[in-house]
């Protein structure tokens, strides 16, 4: 009988002490929610540049590898390691004595035949010599014009020059050795301007214009590159999801080279844009909501957000100029409406 009356006792208490914290017990009452207080800021148009970041690579404006062009013995070389050439300058000299005493030949067989064209010429005039004589002889020196072209072909052949003025590379052969064809000699490369190729993500193709100005950095050196971008490729790569495009940087004191990485950021051109501050905006996974002042309370509504600058949120759609959001406060905020008290900022 005693332990059922303190099994007893124990029900009526435990009762007793629910009742109190589901707050049903006698003399209490459920406390309405107070008055968040919070900052507010109306919407407005703020001046914006899309700024888009890449990483690209530094490309000589003209850029090739001096290689020869037939398999022969070098008989000299013109140019040093790193030495600056001017176009059509001599570089290098492959063996061409067989040509040049072929040249030598055929100038003079064209010389002989253009004597003969002459005097086959003054007997026609007299009708001493049938005129397919002549006309034979007119052929002669023909062909041994074509030969002679022929020779200097094979002459310049063994002659290396520069195609392009520009900074040569360092020299990968010496004199007297014996060169395969398409063997490098050494390497050309203008780089009194230079082509930066990037490659940015395929949303941000509608802000791309060629004449952009682009900021350009690198690790090699402190300070700023400034250029423009010059073209966009015709194509998006279906794998990567982007485009490639090419910018222009002059390079007067020739500082870059080309293969450096660069650090690169396009600015377009300004434009008005709805933007609120970062702390007016409450992220839940990839949605995006501000909190719109309604009289004595705000309501939570969804928006679509585009770039960000330092401190500030692009707003595509979901606002209008002129209404208010909380600026500061937002953390103490939940549900869909909540009573707010507007303190100022």
């Amino acid at each position: 009988m005693r332990v059922a009356a303190v099994l007893a006792l124990l029900v009526v208490v435990g009762l007793f002490a629910w009742r109190q914290m589901a707050g049903d017990g006698p003399g209490t009452q459920r406390g309405a929610r107070p008055p968040a207080p919070v900052t507010i800021i109306e919407v407005s148009t703020r001046s914006f540049r899309d700024r888009i970041p890449a990483l690209g690579t530094l490309q000589a404006w003209e850029s090739i590898d001096i290689t020869s062009p037939v398999s022969q013995l070098i008989t000299g070389i013109e140019f040093e390691d790193g030495d600056r050439v001017d176009r059509g300058q001599v570089l290098a000299t492959l063996r061409q004595d067989a040509e040049l005493a072929a040249l030598s030949e055929l100038r003079t067989r064209l010389a002989d035949a253009q004597r003969e064209v002459k005097r086959l010429t003054d007997l026609a005039r007299r009708n001493q010599v049938a005129q397919t004589d002549l006309d034979s002889a007119q052929t002669e020196v023909e062909v041994i014009r074509h030969q002679m072209s022929e020779a200097e072909a094979r002459i310049a052949d063994r002659t290396i020059v520069a195609p392009f003025s520009g900074v040569l590379g360092l020299r990968e052969v010496s004199e007297g050795a014996l060169v395969s064809t398409g063997q490098r000699l050494t390497t050309l490369d203008d780089i009194s301007r230079m082509r930066l190729q990037f490659t940015v993500p395929e949303r941000y193709l509608s802000a791309l214009q060629p004449g952009m100005p682009i900021v350009a950095r690198t690790a090699a050196f402190a300070g700023e590159f400034r250029g423009t971008l010059a073209a966009i490729d015709s194509r998006i790569d279906p794998v990567a999801r982007s485009v490639t495009a090419r910018a222009e940087l002059p390079n007067e004191d020739e500082r870059l080279r080309p293969g450096l990485l660069m650090e690169i950021e396009l600015t377009g051109d300004p434009q008005e844009v709805i933007m609120v501050p970062e702390e007016s905006l409450q992220s839940r996974a990839a949605r995006h909501f501000v909190w719109k002042l309604d009289g004595d309370q705000v309501r939570r509504s969804e928006v679509r957000i585009g770039h960000r600058t330092p401190g500030w949120v692009v707003i595509t759609d979901g606002l209008a100029v002129g209404e208010e959001i909380v600026r500061d406060g937002v953390v103490r905020l939940s549900g869909n409406t909540v009573p707010v008290r507007v303190v100022s900022g």
